[in-house]
């Protein structure tokens, strides 16, 4: 094969050039995210119907979930009752397809009978918001008219845009305004009332003509044409409808509401189909702008006050920043210690070839370009130029003696099987990460993924055309800085010499010394806190409120709106919204501020110490709860907090005693904050009891009496009806003057058998009550959550507390616990890592052991990787930082790239052996003829991550703690094992011949 290369150079140099092609195509043609996709296969299951929390429960949630529960392929089914509706999210587990599970709840859901018809939600988390639009006009009826007919079909055409959520949106309806004393006045109630209008206003099918040639359907068209139809319908001789109501066209009952700076407003929450190129969806909306506001016209004001692409960009555009200053990082140092332009530059090529190919095959894989990927790609370039460095040292001394294609030939042909046997190494760390089916693990099959591409490009770049273009322009004579600097490496030469024949003197002792070295590095590892994804600078945050009171919008929006003030005025802050009830059940109580920060060259404090600030702020608000947290960081998913711990049981009031203990537990400790629970809070109603007997004599259907109270206060529909081609729901209700004081309640009357009106007040009781909000349920168990963010502690701490104080959480209750969100992810984390890591070194083992026909080298080898390890360690100690899902996937790229050094000195100093040299000298000869190639390298590697680990830039707090992994990692284990693997080489050197001779036979 290398013969082939090195007399072909036409063939092989268009073969990489159609690589590269391919891989600008790709480039161009992938899709670009900010994260892995990360699909979570989630099916939101949402069920309307008049009932209140225990019915709705228990024979709408409590059914649904005993239907679906035996389906296939399941995870976990989280589920909230609220009065009036349930929702059910039910989790599969990945891989499953979301259309199958859909039609797999619809077979399950269609065999049981429910009060109201399920609907059904599929939620990708892939398939997230990318760009917020904030409308606001002073004519809202038009406003609200324009977004239903116009500009929301109008967004939805755009190519890539999916669900559009309007949040504060409120449909136009007929509003039928009661007053309570006209409808005494004239003896009737509101369901007298809503009879009159369904009996007046209706379509309806009345039947057909059919003849020999003919068949016409028979339709009666009733509806009132225009208001005043309406109002002159009539109740009774000399009364019409307008006499007893007030009747307009209006805007629903409002339930949200969206403010940005002093304007209310719609916000439109754009969502991008599964699967499509984020940056090109929002570059389709961005670019309809300007028809879109055409469509809506001057007085409806549009603006952006989310922009995905700015975050995706700015963390895109820092790595790619600092890829290409690790890449002229690199070429510096290869330089200085090749002080060769031609063979600098001969190195050079492998970089931009590995890193644009690999895009090809990472393209083939199916996935996309994102940060990761980025990163992954820019940790490797060490990894590329490696290769090339030692071929390019080995082709520059056979060309001291021999003619060029001769010296390449020869160069690769020594050095060949090593390279080989480090990119094999190197592609089997990454080969267990294929098998993780979790969510870490779709983030570390991105990294591996990326970093093989390369491995497999690099590999072929380094024994292919860096042979054929050394062979032509590889240019071996001595430059004068050459000539000038050569004595310090001569003396670098001379000094490791003295010391390895130290080393090999005194090699038990080393041993001992750098075993308990070790020790001390790994004991370093339990003190270093666990994360999954660290918090990072994104220049946005969002700070969730709510009021530990049922209040109305008004008195809520009073409240909020003292907040998103006090948030505005931070100098920090560039421009922010409020939402309020932006919630599935648009909970009135809760709401939202989304703040966009300033960049970080106009502020003092990154977002993670800003964070910090505003949360110790506004802690001052005593009357409501208030949470400040970076956004998801996968979105759709329900991971706000990073703390999330559920305790499961059949007795309500034994897990909020559980819970209240565990906030006892997290308050005696520091870093909880803003400690909080999902448990239904109890909420404020108004009971009314009738008197059976009295009804029953008086001739009152309680059934009847309902239907009364719901048509005065219920906002029910009695029919619809065309306006200028727009179809409205006629609304029935009392006027709202008369729906804000419970007093209301002594002007209904209902008529009994013998039409006689009877007060509601003599045949009922009215009492106040308080009961609860909601129920929440896990897995079919009732459960409530606590959440808590944290500072200065990791994940893995808060585990450590809860877990040790269990006994104590859970007492003797029959209770449970689940771990959510990212805790949860955390078990996948860690055993993930440890699989990989542990499979991959089986597998380099037998890797090794096949090509070196050796049981004993490969463990010379693998002792750079326990070296590395504790490196590692010792530097995200000291640095402060923790582990972390990015940290764990730098350590397993660590544990392919140490063993480089070892192999390189192994591979020389067993031939040496193989050719009879005694141990001591070939171990000498070693390493004094690959020093420089393992220093160059290994400095190579470093300052290609320097940028990565001191860059302050978008992301630094997930790039940073990767960087210093590998750094201090490459630091140790190189250090360690230029003396490490010889003295263990010597020790062994003598049983390794004696086993081999156990199954080494002639050769036949």
């Amino acid at each position: 094969m290398y013969r082939f290369a090195i007399n072909n150079p036409i063939a092989i140099l268009m073969f990489f050039i159609a690589l590269i092609i391919f891989g600008v195509f790709s480039i161009f043609s992938m899709p670009i995210n900010l994260y892995p996709k990360v699909d979570i296969p989630l099916i939101k299951i949402t069920t309307a119907a008049n009932g209140d929390l225990k019915f709705i429960e228990s024979k709408i949630t409590k059914e649904i979930e005993n239907a679906i529960s035996n389906i296939q392929g399941i995870k976990n089914i989280n589920s909230t009752s609220y009065n009036n509706f349930s929702i059910s999210v039910v989790e599969f587990e990945l891989g499953k397809n979301l259309e199958i599970a859909a039609n797999d709840i619809r077979d399950k859901l269609s065999t049981i009978n429910l009060p109201a018809k399920p609907t059904l939600e599929k939620i990708s988390p892939d398939a997230g918001s990318v760009v917020s639009l904030f409308l606001s006009s002073n004519d809202k009826l038009k406003l609200m008219r324009k977004i239903d007919n116009d500009i929301k079909p109008f967004l939805q055409k755009i190519t890539g845009v999916g669900v559009i959520n309007d949040i504060a949106f409120l449909k136009p309806q007929v509003q039928i305004n009661l007053s309570p004393n006209a409808l005494q006045k004239y003896h009737i109630n509101a369901l007298d009332v809503a009879k009159i209008i369904q009996s007046h206003n209706f379509k309806q099918y009345l039947g057909e003509f059919e003849n020999s040639k003919d068949n016409f359907t028979i339709k009666g068209y009733f509806e009132a044409q225009n208001l005043k139809e309406l109002e002159n319908i009539r109740i009774f001789s000399g009364v019409f409808l307008k006499d007893v109501a007030n009747i307009s066209y209006g805007l629903e009952e409002q339930k949200q509401l969206a403010m940005l700076d002093v304007k209310d407003g719609v916000l439109l929450e754009l969502n991008k189909i599964s699967g499509y190129n984020s940056l090109k969806v929002i570059e389709n909306i961005k670019n309809s702008l300007k028809t879109l506001q055409t469509i809506a016209g001057n007085d409806i004001e549009i603006k952006i006050v989310y922009d995905k692409s700015q975050n995706i960009l700015k963390h895109i555009n820092q790595v790619i920043f600092d890829m290409v200053f690790g890449v002229i990082l690199t070429l510096l140092i290869v330089y200085v210690f090749l002080r060769n332009i031609s063979a600098t530059i001969l190195a050079f090529i492998v970089l931009p070839t590995s890193i644009i190919s690999s895009f090809f095959l990472i393209d083939l894989l199916g996935y996309d370009i994102n940060r990761l990927t980025i990163i992954a790609l820019t940790l490797s370039i060490g990894i590329f130029i490696d290769d090339a460095i030692v071929i390019i040292e080995s082709i520059a001394k056979k060309a001291k003696t021999l003619p060029p294609l001769e010296a390449s030939f020869e160069g690769i042909k020594e050095i060949g099987f090593s390279v080989l046997s480090i990119s094999a190494v190197l592609l089997c760390v990454f080969i267990p990460i294929a098998y993780m089916n979790s969510v870490p693990g779709l983030f570390f099959n991105v990294l591996a993924t990326s970093v093989a591409s390369g491995v497999i490009i690099s590999y072929l770049v380094s024994v292919f055309l860096i042979p054929t273009l050394s062979a032509r322009f590889l240019n071996t004579s001595e430059s004068t800085f050459y000539k000038k600097s050569e004595f310090l490496f001569t003396k670098l030469d001379l000094y490791y010499e003295n010391l390895l024949y130290k080393i090999l003197a005194n090699k038990i002792k080393f041993i001992l010394s750098t075993i308990i070295i070790i020790f001390l590095c790994f004991s370093l590892a339990p003190k270093i806190g666990l994360d999954f994804l660290p918090i990072e600078e994104d220049s946005q945050i969002q700070i969730l409120l709510e009021s530990k009171e049922d209040l109305s919008l008004e008195a809520m929006k009073i409240k909020s709106l003292k907040v998103y003030e006090d948030i505005k005025q931070d100098p920090n802050i560039a421009y922010a919204y409020l939402l309020i009830g932006y919630n599935d059940a648009k909970e009135i109580k809760k709401a939202k501020i989304y703040a966009k920060l300033k960049p970080l060259n106009e502020r003092k404090f990154r977002q993670p110490k800003l964070i910090s600030i505003f949360q110790e702020k506004l802690n001052s608000y005593e009357d409501l709860k208030i949470k400040v947290l970076e956004l998801p960081k996968i979105e759709g998913a329900g991971i706000e907090d990073p703390v999330q711990i559920q305790i499961l049981g059949d007795d309500l009031k034994l897990i909020k005693e559980a819970i209240d203990r565990m906030k006892e537990v997290f308050l005696k400790h520091e870093g909880f904050v803003a400690i909080d629970d999902n448990e239904g809070d109890l909420k404020e109603e108004i009971a009314i009891t009738i008197h059976r007997e009295k009804a029953a004599k008086l001739g009152i259907n309680p059934q009847e009496l309902a239907y009364v109270l719901a048509y005065s206060f219920g906002n029910l529909s009695v029919g619809s009806m065309d306006f200028n081609n727009f179809k409205d729901e006629i609304i029935l209700s009392f006027d709202k003057k008369f729906k804000q004081n419970p007093s209301s309640l002594d002007l209904i009357e209902i008529k009994n058998q013998n039409n006689e009106n009877i007060k509601l007040s003599s045949i009922a009781d009215f009492s106040y009550k308080k009961d609860l909000s909601s129920i929440n349920r896990h897995n079919k168990t009732t459960s409530i959550k606590l959440t808590s963010s944290i500072e200065n502690i990791s994940l893995g701490d808060v585990r450590k507390i809860f877990e040790s104080n269990l006994a104590y959480i859970l007492g003797d209750n029959n209770l449970s616990f689940a771990y959510s969100g990212f805790l949860d992810f955390l078990d996948d984390t860690i055993s993930g890592f440890l699989f990989s890591i542990s499979l991959g070194m089986i597998l380099i083992y037998l890797i090794l052991a096949s090509l070196y026909s050796s049981l004993i080298l490969p463990l010379i080898i693998m002792i750079s990787m326990p070296l590395a390890f504790g490196g590692a360690c010792f530097g995200i100690f000291i640095t402060g930082n923790h582990f972390s899902l990015f940290v764990l996937v730098a350590i397993i790229l660590l544990f392919g790239m140490v063993g480089k050094n070892a192999i390189l000195l192994v591979d020389v100093a067993n031939k040496k052996c193989d050719e009879g040299m005694e141990v001591e000298k070939a171990l000498i000869y070693a390493g004094k003829s690959r020093l420089r190639a393992i220093l160059m390298t290994t400095f190579a590697m470093i300052f290609s991550m320097l940028p990565l680990a001191l860059s302050k830039g978008s992301g630094f707090e997930g790039n940073s703690p990767m960087a210093i992994a590998i750094i201090f990692g490459l630091i140790s284990s190189t250090l360690l094992t230029l003396l490490v693997v010889p003295a263990l080489f010597k020790f062994t050197y003598n049983l390794d011949k004696k086993i081999k001779k156990i199954y080494q036979r002639k050769k036949i």
